[in-house]
């Protein structure tokens, strides 16, 4: 569980040892002078000097003077998961200031995936231009293998809360046989509608993900690898095709 924890804390920009001291000080709510941090975490005590100094600069640490010392204490972490998300708050305020910076996007554009951690990495995209989408380009289309989806991509819950929190619909086609997988019912709660084809009717081994501008076009079965193509005239199609083919299937699975 600590490993699991340093490594949490890693994605927030701390490296081993500032994690190790920022959860040492936490451990103590009396707070850890400096030597008292070198005894816990068995960092040098030069390192300590530095650490705790940016840490505090961070704001991860606070310190307080106790005679000629200074005993540090950590910040609670609902503090700096409040600051962290007014962080993306602010960021996502600048994005459309940065985007027209950063000048005219590309009429075409293809980014390449491979393996689990691709197919994890193009739904991680899916929600970033979600966030940003409308109208009709803010929901999702697609075209599943269904259960082999979920043996690529068991954490899919995550990717669905977050999905449901930015207020995007899941529109999918997928096999029968994935009918009895809950994720792949459809419920209005999780703003998901999906309809079922006959396995042999449908010898579908890959995930086509339709979305804002862009189409994901990923292989579930080996090799496991794919694309995203970024452009609005591709996407446009294929939302087209969807439609079609999605008004041709009854509503049930029978």
């Amino acid at each position: 569980m600590y490993k699991d924890i340093i490594d949490l804390l890693s994605r927030l920009g701390l490296k081993n040892r500032e994690g190790r001291i920022y959860l040492a000080c936490l451990a103590n709510k009396d707070g850890l002078f400096i030597h008292e941090i070198v005894k816990e975490t068995r960092v040098i005590r030069s390192t300590v000097d530095m650490t705790t100094k940016r840490l505090t600069q961070r704001g991860f640490l606070t310190k307080v003077k106790v005679g000629r010392r200074f005993r540090f204490f950590a910040q609670a972490p609902e503090a700096i998961l409040f600051r962290q998300k007014q962080l993306v708050e602010d960021l996502e305020q600048v994005v459309p200031l940065l985007s027209k910076i950063s000048g005219q996007k590309k009429d075409m554009e293809i980014l390449y995936f491979e393996g689990q951690q691709g197919f994890r990495q193009v739904h991680n995209d899916i929600l970033l231009q979600l966030k940003f989408a409308s109208d009709v380009k803010k929901d999702i289309l697609s075209f599943s293998s269904g259960t082999d989806f979920m043996r690529l991509y068991p954490q899919i819950k995550s990717f669905i809360t977050k999905r449901i929190k930015n207020g995007s619909w899941y529109r999918g086609i997928t096999h029968r046989t994935a009918a009895s997988i809950p994720e792949w019912s459809s419920n209005a709660k999780a703003l998901r509608t999906v309809k079922f084809i006959g396995d042999e009717a449908y010898d579908f081994r890959m995930d086509v993900q339709i979305y804002a501008d862009n189409v994901a076009l990923y292989s579930t079965s080996a090799p496991v690898g794919g694309v995203i193509i970024r452009n609005e005239k591709i996407a446009d199609s294929m939302r087209a095709l969807f439609n079609l083919v999605w008004k041709s299937l009854p509503d049930s699975a029978s």
